[in-house]
């Protein structure tokens, strides 16, 4: 099933800069919030509550200073959360779709939004937005300052909790982040190999690991169905002196691994819309925290691949457990079915999975254990907008 089409004609495209984000508004799936930077730069999207992923952003537009506004995502979320202990005791627990991070979301009060704004759904605050400071935008003979806004919702399962943070720079950097916080899980300390001593009644703390699939749906600038989805590598020679880059299209769906020797990476480009300079626009998927993220749990096929590259199909939402109604596949390795993906509309799915050991200073409350990774903005500009 595709969805709806967007299309601008570029008179329009060039209008909607001083009214910044009035076209994406009859797109909007629930409310439109939007955050202007001192620099001019600004950020506009829709955000909604679901079930299952909690806080979905869509229609998600970038806009640098004294440029045009740009559509990046047409939807994203945190599409399934599991975790597992390590002593194996309980079973895996599919947080989004056995509780839900939308069921589960917690009312917000002005401590946990200090300095910023909350927005509410069904009359209860459930989403902070704040801007913070995050150093130097760069520095050679001049400098800036930068400054990103938070979003941030919080979900409570059980002892747990879950903190969904989406930081939207200023620049136009997007970093996804899932925090992990609440009280330590407890086990005898006859099991000591799966744990840490970290109780003062002797007592082990069990470690255990979050495994986090984000869905992306890019939908850069106008049209939905133009994605390219490219591979780089960087191949060190045999003396280790040299690195060459090679370039590889994904042209159908597929699931792909990090690697660190040839430091992966991939970008989705737009086929047709250019920055008026050296390229079209595309978006850099900037792994990060890669010794941990090829842990996988339960042999699951879901968990064996670092990233998936989908064509959009409307029903495929959880990237495990997804339900199954209309004969839609249950999980992201089915979703892979050899479709092309060379331009047409393309979904990611990034994996993090996280394993935490408890520690002294986790009793009785666990130090929040971010996890993130950044999608970075390469050729949307001609030139530094800054």
């Amino acid at each position: 099933m595709q969805k709806p089409m967007l299309y601008l004609t570029a008179g329009l495209l060039m209008a909607w800069q001083p009214l910044a984000y009035a076209a994406v508004a009859t797109n909007c799936t629930g409310q439109q919030i939007n955050e202007t930077f001192a620099s001019g730069a600004s950020w506009n999207l829709c955000w909604t509550v679901r079930p299952a992923e909690g806080v979905v952003l869509s229609q998600v537009s970038y806009k640098a200073p004294n440029q045009v506004a740009r559509r990046v995502l047409g939807e994203a979320a945190l599409s399934q959360l599991q975790v597992d202990a390590d002593d194996a005791a309980t079973g895996s627990a599919f947080i989004n779709t056995d509780k839900g991070l939308g069921n589960t979301l917690l009312t917000l009060t002005n401590a946990d939004c200090t300095g910023g704004t909350l927005y509410a759904s069904n009359g209860r605050n459930v989403l902070c937005g704040v801007v913070r400071s995050h150093g130097y935008l760069y520095k050679y003979t001049t400098q800036r300052q930068g400054q990103f806004w938070d979003l941030a919702s919080q979900s409570q399962v059980g002892s747990r909790n879950y903190s969904v943070r989406w930081r939207l720079y200023e620049n136009g950097t997007i970093e996804p982040s899932l925090g992990v916080s609440g009280q330590l899980p407890v086990v005898n300390a006859t099991v000591a190999q799966y744990g840490w001593p970290a109780m003062a009644t002797g007592k082990v703390a069990t470690g255990f690991t979050a495994h986090a699939m984000w869905r992306l749906d890019f939908d850069l600038d106008t049209t939905n169905g133009n994605d390219v989805i490219e591979e780089f590598n960087s191949t060190p020679s045999a003396d280790r002196l040299t690195k060459v880059k090679s370039m590889t299209v994904l042209g159908t769906e597929t699931s792909r691994l990090q690697n660190p020797e040839t430091k992966r990476w991939w970008r989705v480009r737009d086929s047709t819309t250019t920055n008026g300079g050296v390229g079209t626009i595309s978006y850099e998927i900037v792994p990060n925290d890669y010794d941990e993220s090829r842990a996988n749990s339960n042999n699951q096929a879901w968990l064996a691949a670092d990233i998936f590259f989908t064509r959009y199909n409307d029903c495929e939402k959880q990237a495990a457990r997804n339900t199954t109604a209309n004969g839609c596949a249950s999980d992201v390795s089915q979703f892979v079915n050899n479709e092309s993906i060379n331009s047409q509309d393309v979904v990611v799915w990034y994996k993090q999975s996280y394993h935490h050991l408890p520690r002294s200073e986790d009793s009785n409350r666990i130090a929040t254990q971010w996890s993130s990774f950044q999608l970075l903005p390469r050729d949307w500009h001609a030139r530094n907008p800054f």
